[in-house]
């Protein structure tokens, strides 16, 4: 079977001596004419495989979009906090996959979501898909890329190269797609600067979770949960290079709920507060955040970007060693469940706010086994009720080594809310604990440089 298909593939092959160029000859214009591609493409599935009558888009549609403008929706809350978001990755990688760096794909994302919004519906433009489709798949975008040219290794050959091409289909598909039209998927050559599988560290755990509902019952429920962390890069033993050369996902499901959290946080800007040699490391970072948490006491989430100062103090002459971070934040769009209120079947409030975060770590070699945290954001919500929302979650979060690369973690977090309304409804306040006991799987690099 594989044989077959890697023959039919050669028909995009150029040459399969082609070393490729780096970095890649710039092509704004094509970025541009696959956004489009793409949006004409989904609107069209959307029109003709789900039956859907507000993609039945036509003149009239538009020029009603483009004469009445911006209004705020009622999508469903894991609709407009993560479907749209991994939607705008599809256009920022259409610049990073034509040539374009990180801030020259930046306006590619914007344009696709500005003309999704103006063409692609019969419903009027909506401001919050726009600002989450947007910054949310800047942030996801660059982290596909990065982690897709890593997934693939254009030194591979035979069904290894092939199952790498395919495994880096869902988080770059565009990417992929031109790839695959330009022969790469089969061409030898040196792989993109981006393909740095010593940089990773992947952790997986698996385990139970103890978790208190936040209403008058008193019992606890236990259920399955499912943890990913990624990391690339170090914030403070690393010098600054270019936007997300540092960044961190974590991805948290359970089998009561699905998916409990996803956030992404990419390094946009950082340089040192003292010396790089220097026995401790301070250094100033600017970091792009993107926040999903789901859980019966709240659903929340934001686009948002942070300053602050990450900090690491060896202890002793055995690699031992105190990391801190201390950042606050600006939220430009934030989304809150807050029932009862919203805006016609939309159950939550976006509003723009501010926030802050701490860490305190213990680690040894650069391996963090014992984690302390906190945040606090506010939220002011312009579309919904008339209220102001106060979200703090915190923790501490410990591992323990078992056999080389499997350990046992546990962990203890409470998330919070208190939600004050100026139309005369009462302070709604909630708090969530639970508890997680997980055996976890860690690989330090992946794949070959």
């Amino acid at each position: 079977m594989y044989p077959s298909i890697l023959a039919a593939l050669t028909i995009f092959q150029v040459d399969s001596a082609t070393r490729f160029p780096y970095p890649p000859p710039p092509r704004p214009l094509l970025a541009v004419g696959e956004t489009v591609l793409i949006n004409a493409f989904v609107n069209r599935i959307d029109a003709w495989a789900f039956q859907q009558d507000w993609a039945r888009t036509g003149t009239d549609d538009w020029l009603k979009n483009l004469r009445l403008g911006w209004e705020w929706d009622e999508d469903a809350f894991l609709t407009n906090m993560f479907s749209h978001p991994y939607h705008g990755s599809l256009y920022f990688n259409a610049g990073r996959s034509n040539g374009l760096g990180y801030f020259e794909s930046v306006p590619v994302a914007f344009l696709g979501s500005w003309v999704w919004e103006y063409f692609g519906e019969t419903h009027r433009p909506s401001l919050n898909d726009w600002f989450m489709t947007s910054f949310g798949g800047i942030t996801l975008g660059e982290m596909f890329h990065r982690v897709g040219a890593t997934i693939r290794d254009n030194s591979a050959g035979g069904v290894t190269r092939f199952m790498r091409e395919v495994g880096a289909l869902p988080v770059d598909p565009i990417g992929a797609f031109n790839r695959l039209l330009r022969g790469q998927w089969t061409a030898h050559g040196p792989n993109a600067p981006e393909h740095n599988p010593r940089d990773y560290v992947l952790r997986v755990g698996g385990g139970v979770r103890f978790a208190k509902r936040f209403n008058a019952s008193t019992s606890a429920t236990t259920t399955g949960t499912l943890l990913v962390d990624l990391l690339y890069g170090d914030q403070v033993a690393q010098e600054y290079t270019k936007p997300f050369d540092v960044f961190n996902v974590r991805l948290v499901v359970t089998d009561y709920g699905g998916l409990n959290a996803l956030r992404a946080s990419g390094r946009l800007y950082g340089t040192n507060l003292n010396s790089p040699t220097g026995r401790n490391r301070h250094m100033l970072a600017v970091n792009q955040r993107y926040d999903f948490y789901k859980n019966p006491a709240q659903s929340v989430g934001g686009q948002s970007v942070e300053i602050g100062i990450n900090s690491r103090w060896l202890i002793g002459s055995k690699g031992f060693g105190i990391r801190t971070a201390l950042f606050g934040d600006g939220v430009f769009l934030g989304a809150i469940d807050a029932p009862g209120t919203g805006l016609g079947e939309r159950n939550y409030d976006f509003g723009p706010g501010v926030g802050a975060r701490w860490e305190l770590a213990l680690e040894r070699h650069g391996v963090r086994f014992l984690r302390v945290f906190s945040q606090l954001e506010y939220i002011h919500a312009v579309s919904g009720a008339s209220a102001d929302h106060i979200v703090n979650f915190g923790g501490i979060e410990g591992a323990i080594p078992i056999m080389r690369g499997l350990g046992l973690s546990a962990s203890s977090t409470i998330f919070g809310r208190s939600s004050r309304y100026t139309d005369g409804r009462p302070r709604d306040s909630r708090d969530y604990p639970e508890a997680r006991l997980m055996i976890v799987w860690t690989k330090a690099g992946f794949g070959t440089r």
